[in-house]
């Protein structure tokens, strides 16, 4: 499934802690008028050696979670 990204953004900027790079997925929407909107928040899902991992994996994530919701 693709996610038109003019509505549906992914935020995988993840997080420094404890000497690595924690994972986490911020996924937010676009209403018809320009405001934004949160859709989810993932908290934290790994921790990587590599920040480029770290945003791969996040990425990932949130690609599947909008997938199973939202087909």
């Amino acid at each position: 499934m693709r996610f038109n990204s003019t509505l549906i953004v992914i935020d995988p900027t993840p997080r420094r802690a404890d000497g690595e790079y924690m994972a986490h997925a911020r996924i937010s929407g676009s209403r018809a008028d320009g405001t934004g909107y949160e859709i989810h928040s993932s908290g934290d899902l790994a921790g990587f050696d590599a920040r480029e991992d770290a945003i791969a994996y996040a990425k990932n994530w949130a690609q599947d979670w909008l997938h199973a919701r939202f087909g």
